[in-house]
């Protein structure tokens, strides 16, 4: 119907105009009917028809034109065809005007100003076919230019060029309208070439084409520049500060979009990079897709020979053969905007690339053929200020890099530095180099567009990277191919795949070594560590050395680089939240490091790390070495424990599979190996998590195997120094622990180290006793620690040298335990002091510390005299010791081990002590005794009057020392800066200093000199036991375990010395025994008794060793001197104390046990009184009377058994024992019958006794 109606329009064109005729008269009104068909045709467009199908505007058109050309070059009668039209459209002018112009008044001023946008798309095809027309018949022949309708076109071409951009640009433009405009324009090009316009006319429609797109110098009037109004909106808006949010699509004018341009924009911006604006048209043309211009009725009208003339071509294979030549500048522009984020855009220039380049194989065939250039081009414009660009770019970088080759990205060798500026021009590792930075900018780009496509880049750089370090990637895409080649040619090949594949790797590996894993974006860093992984995963190992070593430090430093922080926020935490509720801490702190390690452990880059170790033993040795300076740096520079950790593992592997790279020449500090291993040793005292501190210490064994013995035995020697400096006011649980754990891993996983101590012997002299020492630590781990050593370093140490004895250990290293026990002892820190008496301790047990046994052989008389003479300085020197710090006033705790120590050591003497100045045979080598027997009662070492008045100004001396903040003794070393916490303090690892002051130590015992060797004599050292026990003053804190102690020393002393019957020195050692009992049991009577000077009533555990030490002191013949000395006020006390008077327990049983002692060693005549035994059966009664506490009842039982035990069965023919026995003995009934009725006591200890007693009395009459 439309096509009839332009058919009839135009055949009544002749008889234009209104008719007077009648209707009735048989005549028809052609010129109201003429119109009113036009006004129909009009109404098509944008009507619910044209929704259906909006084809019908070009029929439309077509119709249109039929009857505006019908006319040809006539002249229309009116002359107000010429007149200007007015500025709102007038029907009645429209009416009036001839067809031409009448098609165009109505189309340019009602059809295509209307608000519909249906009706305002539905312009763009008719004008089409009005512009379409004229060129096409223009081209055929130029006379048609003449015509009335081409003529009006003519006029009109601007305006109408304006019109297909305003379209272009519309937001509701659709496919058809738009390629409508596209091919109207080209069209109108045609048309201007044809007739032959002149040339500003021609270049006016060039530039405002080309200024619309914003292709030209000056972007003004460009249809992407917004106006001010809209920039004053969008500021109002906020829209500058919300990068996230989606761009306005506005231009400058408005309606005119960026996003709708940017098609013709690319389009626009290839031409002009051609310096061919004509190719602009051709561009347009191929861009068109739509199936309308396929059909046979429609395609010959509307192609690009059609409209452009000559200037076109017949089909699109034309067309892109003609724009072959330009293809090297167009693929970059076309490629970007195949990938533009505005989906009309990329739809449409896909179609423009897919009829460009035919798509598929083709395309790929032409981007390699101008690959580099566009590859160049586009990383060029990946940098580029505008975000549509910057997306385009890295869209298209993204399609174009997949599946290349070295050779083709430029090949060359590793030509760049470490910013990767090419020394010889661009070349595959500057391209691949710029690639990466392209896509890190992209990742972390304020766009999401540009960062989502970044992301795409990003797997598409890292598919080509990880392909490129391939040496088997080509191989497998050569199969074909390699059928037909020679062996040398395939081997060179071969060759030439691994050398690119090393080159590839090489810069690779460099970049994101030293760039990659250092990205702020956590996104790019992602991309890196993948890419990473995947070129590990596929390099050999040849492949990689150059960069092994950089690579697996860099691996190192990202195992906490990568981990969250908030897992180190959590760790410290729980480790805070346990300690504020009365726990260490240190379970959920340990937990959560176990945690973190293992998840570090398993994961991608701990894998990674992995593989470049197990490659390590591939490569030369060389880089080998290379890698050693590269773990030290990862664990000083480490930020987190986790990359500690894992450089503790690569070390302990590396050790095991590559020791020769560990080997390099000296000792110092300048050895990487040394550097290394006492950085481990640092790292492992700075750790707090049990679990790093354990890989770290593993580390440093594996490593001193490996080490240089000089270094390895400095280290064990400052670790032991180090040791003893953390306690006391120094205290660090966190370094003991470390320098016990470095010293056992030394002993036990390097002893090939112990067979040389060097030329001081430092593993005799100074590890091992330090060793001994640190058995008896408070902290149990670390007492197991140092049990460790002792035990594995003592087997594996050099054999014993001429001046050792015996065979036990402890006495083979005795002058160099001494020295560190001395050391110990004089250290400001209680704990070492005690650690000391443990060991002292432990020696006495061992009869260390003791006289060495008699040997009956005369080959031996001489050494043995030199074992005697060891023993005994040592013995002494420690003694001498321990009195000094027993006298000193300041109470602390663990002082009473100390009165412990010195009383043991000298009950292990008083065997062989002097007596008077009368030596024992083994004192004749000996300058020194430990203890004499001496009749001096005011001296503490042998003649020095002591106790007369230098006992005030030593205590003012020595009193100072015993705070643990300060030091009295200098100990050798104790003055070394502390440095645990940092690696500066490698410079004191000095070995010269180090084994000159283990001689100097060793000098404190090893000497022939007399330093600290004054023999103390028995009545002093009892005395100010003695008096440590009662005295009542100073500090409360503390005294009451002290003095304690102190009584429990003096006891053991006491009972220590037993004269011996057929000794010559029998009655002179009794005699010196009543001498030291008058010296202190005046003192002890008056304590027990009540009668002392102190205010304070004494707590019964004192009383108690008191009475002790009193029952310890007595001696043969004792009871027969004044009131402390007379047996009958003795037992009435013990009788009394064991009484229902006294509550507590504990001075029933000593007053028991007392009594019992004055029985045993008083003289036969006091027995034999009937008092006595009345007060001894009184005492026995009153004991056995306690039900609750059996010791109290074995007391009393150990009483009846030691005045029983006075009848002696051998000395019935002994007057003095056969009174005893008559006044016993009638009382025997009584002592039977208790003790029979103790044999059915339920405590073993009791009826014990009780059968002793009854076995006793069995032979008496």
């Amino acid at each position: 119907l439309i096509q009839a109606s332009g058919l009839l329009l135009a055949a009544s064109t002749s008889g234009a105009g209104s008719s007077n005729t009648c209707e009735k008269d048989g005549f028809v009104g052609l010129g109201g009917a003429r119109l009113q068909c036009v006004d129909s045709l009009f109404g098509i467009l944008g009507s619910a028809v044209y929704k259906k199908d909006d084809e019908l505007s070009l029929v439309v058109g077509e119709a249109l034109v039929k009857y505006a050309d019908a006319f040809g070059q006539g002249e229309w009668s009116s002359s107000i065809s010429s007149a200007e039209w007015p500025k709102a459209y007038d029907e009645k002018f429209a009416y009036s005007l001839p067809p031409h112009v009448h098609i165009l008044y109505t189309l340019f001023e009602r059809e295509f100003k209307s608000s519909n946008p249906m009706k305002k798309n539905s312009c763009a095809p008719v004008m089409l076919a009005i512009v379409g027309h004229a060129s096409r018949l223009c081209n055929i022949d130029t006379v048609f230019s003449q015509r009335a309708m081409i003529q009006e076109v003519i006029k009109f071409m601007v305006r109408f060029q304006s019109n297909f951009i305003h379209l272009l640009s519309h937001p509701k433009a659709t496919q058809l309208s738009r390629e409508s405009c596209c091919r109207g324009i080209a069209a109108l090009r045609g048309l201007s070439t044809v007739i032959s316009a002149p040339i500003t006319e021609t270049e006016s429609l060039n530039s405002s084409l080309l200024k619309a797109f914003g292709e030209t110098s000056n972007y003004g009037g460009s249809a992407m520049i917004e106006t001010e109004a809209q920039a004053r909106e969008r500021r109002t808006n906020g829209e500058g500060s919300n990068f996230d949010a989606p761009s306005a699509e506005v231009g400058g004018t408005s309606g005119l979009s960026e996003a709708a341009l940017g098609a013709y924009r690319e389009m626009a911006s290839a031409a002009v990079s051609c310096d061919r604006p004509d190719v602009l048209y051709s561009l347009m043309m191929l861009s068109t897709s739509h199936e309308i211009w396929t059909r046979h009725e429609i395609r010959d009208l509307y192609c690009a020979k059609s409209i452009l003339g000559k200037n076109g071509s017949n089909d699109t294979e034309e067309i892109r053969i003609a724009l072959r030549p330009h293809l090297g500048k167009l693929i970059p522009r076309l490629l970007r905007a195949c990938n533009d984020p505005n989906k009309q855009t990329r739809e449409q220039m896909n179609n423009l690339w897919t009829a460009l380049t035919g798509g598929g194989a083709e395309s790929r065939a032409l981007i390699s053929q101008h690959f580099l250039t566009t590859m160049d081009i586009l990383i060029k414009e990946a940098g580029s200020k505008l975000w549509r660009a910057r997306v385009g770019a890295c869209g298209a970088l993204a399609d174009i890099i997949v599946g290349r080759s070295w050779e083709e990205l430029g090949g060359g060798g590793v030509d760049i530095d470490d910013e990767g500026a090419g020394m010889k021009g661009v070349t595959a590792s500057i391209r691949l180099l710029r690639l990466w930075r392209v896509t890190m900018r992209a990742l972390d780009d304020v766009r999401t567009p540009v960062r989502e496509r970044g992301d795409t880049l990003g797997r598409g750089v890292r598919a080509l990277t990880i392909r490129l370090c391939d040496p088997k990637a080509l191989e497998n895409t050569k199969e074909e191919e390699e059928v037909y080649l020679s062996n040398a040619e395939r081997k060179r090949r071969e060759k030439e795949n691994d050398m690119n594949s090393e080159y590839a790797a090489t810069v690779s590996l460099g970049w994101l070594v030293k760039y990659g894993l250092n990205q702020p974006c956590a996104e790019a860093t992602g991309i890196c560590i993948s890419c990473l992984l995947g070129i590990v995963d596929v390099s050999k190992p040849t492949t990689l050395q150059p960069v092994l070593a950089e690579l697996i430090g860099s691996l190192l430093m990202a195992m906490s680089g990568l981990e969250p922080s908030a897992l180190n926020y959590l760790q410290v935490r729980a480790a805070g939240n346990e300690s504020s509720q009365g726990t260490t801490g240190s379970n959920g702190y340990d937990r959560l490091e176990r945690l973190r390690i293992q998840l570090a452990s398993s994961g991608p880059i701990a894998e990674a790390l992995n593989k470049c170790l197990d490659m390590v033993k591939f490569v030369e040795l060389d880089a080998q070495k290379k890698l050693i300076p590269e773990l030290d740096s990862a664990l000083r520079k480490g930020a987190g424990f986790a990359t500690r950790a894992s450089t503790a593992d690569a070390v302990t592997s590396l050790c095991n599979t590559c020791p020769a790279a560990f080997k390099f020449p000296g000792s110092s500090n300048t050895n990487p190996t040394v550097r290394l291993l006492r950085a481990i040793y640092f790292a492992s005292e700075k750790e707090r998590g049990a679990t790093a501190k354990d890989k770290m210490t593993h580390a440093l064994g594996s490593i001193s195997m490996i080490a240089p013995a000089k270094a390895v035995r400095v280290l064990a020697v400052k670790a032991c120094e180090r040791y003893c400096e953390a306690s006391g006011s120094n205290n660090n649980p966190s370094l003991r622990r470390a320098a016990a754990a470095t010293v056992r891993a030394i002993v036990v996983r390097a002893t090939n180290h112990l067979k040389d101590g060097g030329p001081r012997d430092v593993w005799r002299k100074k590890v091992l006793p330090i060793a001994f020492l640190g058995r008896k630590d408070d902290d149990t781990k670390v007492a197991a620690l140092w049990n460790d050593v002792w035990d594995e370093g003592g087997t594996a140490v050099s054999p014993s040298g001429d001046d050792t004895f015996g065979v036990m250990l402890q006495e083979q290293l005795l002058p160099y335990l001494a020295n560190a026990i001395l050391s110990a002892l004089r250290s400001p820190s209680w704990s070492n002091r005690r650690e000391a008496c443990a060991v002292v301790t432990e020696l006495v047990e061992a009869n260390i510390l003791s006289p060495a046994p008699r040997s009956t052989s005369s080959i031996q008389k001489l050494a043995q005299g030199d074992r005697f003479k060891q023993r005994a300085k040592v013995s002494s020197i420690l003694l001498n010791e321990c009195v000094k710090i027993i006298c000193r006033n300041r109470i602390w705790d663990g002082k009473g081990d100390v009165c412990a120590a010195a009383s043991q050591i000298a009950s292990k003497w008083t065997g062989v002590a002097p007596l008077n100045g009368v030596a024992d045979s083994h004192f004749d080598a000996c300058s020194c005794a430990p203890i004499i027997f001496r009749a001096d009662v005011e001296s503490l070492f042998e003649g020095d009057n002591w106790f007369k008045g230098a006992e005030q100004s030593n205590t003012d001396v020595e009193e100072a020392g015993d705070s643990e903040c300060e030091q009295h003794d200098e100990v050798p070393g104790q003055n070394a800066a502390d440095v645990a916490l940092d690696m500066s303090g490698e410079q004191e690892f000095d070995e010269d200093d180090a084994e000159q002051q283990n001689s100097s130590d060793n000098e404190l015992v090893g000497s022939d000199g007399g330093y600290g060797m004054q023999s103390v004599t028995l009545v002093g050292l009892c005395r100010i036991l003695a008096e440590q026990g009662l005295r009542s003053g100073g500090s409360r804190e503390g005294r009451l375990p002290y003095r304690v102690a102190a009584f429990s020393a003096l006891s053991t002393l006491l009972k220590s010395v037993v004269p011996d019957e057929s000794s010559e020195q029998y009655n002179s050692i009794v005699q010196h025994q009543s001498y030291v009992y008058n010296a202190i049991a005046p003192g002890l009577f008056a304590f027990v008794s009540g009668e002392s000077s102190g205010k304070e009533k004494p707590a019964p555990v004192l009383v108690a060793r008191a009475l002790e030490c009193l029952a310890s002191a007595m001696y043969y013949e004792v009871g027969s001197g004044s009131e402390c000395n007379d047996s009958a006020v003795l037992l009435k006390f013990f009788s009394l104390s064991t009484g229902n008077t006294q509550p507590a327990w504990t001075v029933r049983q000593m007053a028991a046990l007392a009594a019992s002692s004055l029985i045993a060693k008083t003289s036969s005549n006091v027995v034999s009184r009937n008092d006595t035994i009345l007060t001894v059966l009184e005492c026995s009664s009153q004991a056995l009377k306690d039900k609750k506490f059996w010791k109290v009842r074995a007391a009393g039982l150990e009483l009846l058994l030691s005045l029983v035990s006075r009848v002696k069965q051998r000395g019935r023919n002994d007057p003095e024992n056969q009174l005893v026995m008559e006044a016993i003995l009638p009382y025997k009934e009584k002592i039977v019958g208790i003790a029979r009725k103790s044999l059915s006591d339920n405590e073993s200890q009791v009826t014990a006794a009780a059968s002793k007693l009854t076995v006793a009395m069995n032979w008496w009459p």
